[in-house]
């Protein structure tokens, strides 16, 4: 059976979250609250992440771009990428993020984004205000960029799912559909599926590497 990766992109390939710094510097209101309800299942990522970014009222792709520019990449995901590319393994990149700061980010690494898919969503200026585009329909987990139908697409292709998070977005996808999670270390995944026996705990990509190499290889 053919393995398909999986993998969120903030807090996960890069070392913080990109939404959660932008956010921190281009509005002064309490966007963290908002987590807070998603949390507790109260609303979906995708009212979430509108009621959040709305909180930015002027802003400017300089401004935007200035902080983008500072987010590091995990050192650790270079091997594994080459790693990936050599193997020919099927990875995907999964994100409630944005596709304009993700490819960035990605390509001032010199990390190829033609190599492998990216299913994220998108933002765009008008009158120096956000407004996002979303990946996918709206849907009954209220997301914003539905993981879990992505997923569950490759598994239907008879893909076995190996699944590589931190977030909130993660839980969904990992916990129904996926064969194997490695979640970050005391992130929302990893504390959500505590226990489970996909679960695999990690702080760097080269454990990953070695354990599917173990596993799948």
């Amino acid at each position: 059976m053919p393995i398909a990766i999986c993998c969120d992109f903030d807090g996960t390939i890069t070392l913080m979250d990109t939404g959660k710094a932008l956010l921190s510097n281009l509005t002064k209101e309490d966007w963290q609250a908002v987590d807070k309800f998603v949390i507790n299942c109260q609303i979906g990522t995708r009212e979430a992440l509108t009621k959040q970014w709305g909180m930015i009222e002027h802003t400017t792709w300089k401004e935007i771009f200035t902080i983008v520019d500072t987010m590091k990449i995990d050192p650790s995901f270079y091997d594994f990428y080459n790693w990936v590319i050599e193997k020919n393994l099927k990875f995907i990149i999964l994100s409630d993020g944005f596709q304009k700061y993700i490819n960035r980010i990605l390509e001032s690494n010199k990390i190829n984004t033609e190599s492998f898919d990216i299913l994220a969503n998108d933002v765009d200026l008008v009158d120096n205000k956000l407004k996002l585009t979303f990946n996918t329909p709206e849907c009954n987990h209220g997301c914003a960029n539905c993981k879990y139908s992505h997923v569950l697409k490759l598994k239907e292709e008879g893909y076995k799912i190996i699944y590589i998070g931190d977030g909130l977005s993660d839980i969904l996808p990992a916990a129904e559909l996926a064969d194997i999670i490695y979640a970050r270390n005391n992130e929302d995944l990893a504390k959500k599926l505590e226990g489970d026996s996909r679960l695999q705990v990690f702080d760097a990509f080269s454990k990953i590497k070695k354990d599917i190499e173990k596993r799948f290889l």
